[in-house]
């Protein structure tokens, strides 16, 4: 436990943020695969967004709440475009 109006921090290994422990005592959990690319932060394992990523570990969708963001590379790897709607992502593919 953290003294009152404190924040506390954790990390993994390779120095990246995995939990936040705010005042209240919650939890804000970062999770992270491969060397630390962020896919998910939730709070108390309650989903707050979701990232999803290709296979060069660009972020190519998001999920917060109702929002779904996809997004788009051109051949040098520049983000190109970015679409935000309230359909869920699995209505996109």
């Amino acid at each position: 436990t953290t003294p009152q109006g404190a924040l506390a921090y954790e990390y993994d290994p390779l120095s990246n943020l995995t939990t936040l422990t705010l005042p209240t005592g919650q939890h804000l959990n970062h999770l992270y695969y491969g060397s630390g690319h962020l896919h998910q932060l939730n709070l108390d394992g309650q989903l707050i967004s979701d990232m999803e990523r290709d296979d060069l570990h660009r972020e190519v969708y998001r999920t917060q709440g109702k929002l779904t963001s996809c997004f788009g590379y051109d051949s040098m790897g520049r983000k190109a475009w970015q679409y935000a709607t309230t359909l869920p992502a699995e209505k996109l593919s």
